[in-house]
C-alpha cells in the first residue's frame, strides 16, 4: 500500500552532506532524485549563523529555488555545548536564546514551519527537574519569538547516553506541558523513540496526532540513524501507524553513519528506492 505523498510529505536531511559538501550540491543531487522537500542544519559549515546573526541568504534561496525544493525544517545545530536549551550559565543562556531566536527567524526566512528542537542536557550532577525547567523556560522565551513568524518549535528526544533530560516520551511531556504554548510541539525520532523501548504508537497515545508535527523517520538496531533495510525495524508498519494516526508532517531522514557521509548519494539513493514503495 501507499501511504504518503513522495512530493508532500518525502524529506531528506542534509545532516550527511553537512560537513563534506555544500549546500548547493545537497540541492542538486536532490533535484536528481526526485526529492522536493528538505531539511537544512544551520549554525555550521554550510549555513553559517551564531547568537550575533545570521549570514545573507540571497544565495542559499537562490540554489533552493532553483532546484525546485523546499525547506520544511531547520535544525540549528544543538549537538554541542555552545548553544543547548538547557544550559546554566547566564551569559551562555542569552547567548543560546539568540541563537536560537535566529533559527527561527531563519525558518521564517526559507519558508520552513518547524524548528527542530531538543531538550538539551542539564547538569548530571544536578536535581534532573532543574535542567527540564531551564528547557522549559527558553522554549517559553522562543516561542515568543516564533508565533508572529508562524514557526513551530518541535522538540525531540535524545539517547540516554546523549541526554537525561529528555530520553523518554514522559520527560519531554512534563517540558511541553510546562511550556504550554500553541508553537511548542513534539516530533518523534525513531532511534532514541526505540532506544527507550517505546512505539510510535505510545507517542500518539500520550501527546495526540495534532501535537506530532514533524519526524525523524529512520531505520536502526535501534541504536543507531540507519538507511531502510539495514537495521531491524519495518519500514511499512511504521509507516502503516503513522498514517492510520493522520500524520500530516514530514517523513524526514535523518542518517548519520560515518560511511554514509563519505557517500551521500549512494546512500540516499538506497534509502529512496527502499522508501519509493510505501509512498505514491
Amino acid at each position: 500500500m501507499k501511504y504518503f505523498s513522495r512530493d508532500e510529505q518525502l524529506c531528506n536531511f542534509n545532516i550527511h552532506y553537512q560537513k563534506k559538501y555544500s549546500v548547493e550540491y545537497f540541492c542538486a543531487r536532490m533535484e536528481e532524485m526526485g526529492i522536493k522537500n528538505i531539511e537544512l542544519i544551520a549554525g555550521g559549515q554550510g549555513i553559517v549563523m551564531d547568537h550575533t546573526g545570521i549570514e545573507d541568504t540571497t544565495e542559499l534561496k537562490a540554489s533552493i529555488a532553483k532546484h525546485g525544493l523546499r525547506v520544511r525544517a531547520v535544525s540549528a545545530e544543538s549537538c554541542g555545548y555552545q548553544y543547548q536549551y538547557a544550559a546554566k550559565d547566564p551569559i551562555v543562556r542569552e547567548r543560546t536564546f539568540n541563537f536560537f531566536a535566529n533559527g527561527i527567524r531563519l525558518c521564517a526566512d526559507l519558508g520552513a514551519e518547524v524548528l527542530q528542537a531538543n531538550a538539551g542536557w542539564g547538569f548530571w550532577d544536578e536535581p534532573l527537574r532543574e535542567g527540564q525547567d531551564r528547557a522549559a523556560e527558553m522554549f517559553r522565551r522562543l516561542c515568543e519569538v516564533a508565533e508572529p513568524l508562524g514557526v513551530m518549535i518541535a522538540c525531540e528526544t535524545l539517547r540516554p547516553q546523549e541526554s537525561l533530560s529528555a530520553y523518554r516520551m514522559d520527560e519531554v511531556k512534563y517540558i511541553f506541558d510546562k511550556v504550554n504554548h500553541p508553537n511548542f510541539k513534539v516530533m518523534l525520532d525513531l532511534c532514541a523513540m526505540g532506544v527507550a523501548g517505546e512505539s510510535i504508537q505510545d507517542w500518539f497515545d500520550l501527546f495526540g496526532a495534532e501535537n506530532i508535527v514533524h519526524t525523524h523517520f529512520q531505520d536502526g538496531t535501534p541504536y543507531f540513524h540507519m538507511i531502510w533495510g539495514e537495521g531491524k525495524r519495518s519500514l511499512e508498519d511504521d509507516l502503516r501507524t503513522m498514517y492510520e494516526h493522520g500524520y500530516k508532517g514530514m517523513i524526514s531522514q535523518e542518517i548519520t553513519m560515518a560511511e554514509y557521509q563519505q557517500q551521500p548519494v549512494e546512500y540516499d539513493r538506497k534509502n529512496f528506492a527502499a522508501l519509493s514503495e510505501y509512498f505514491y
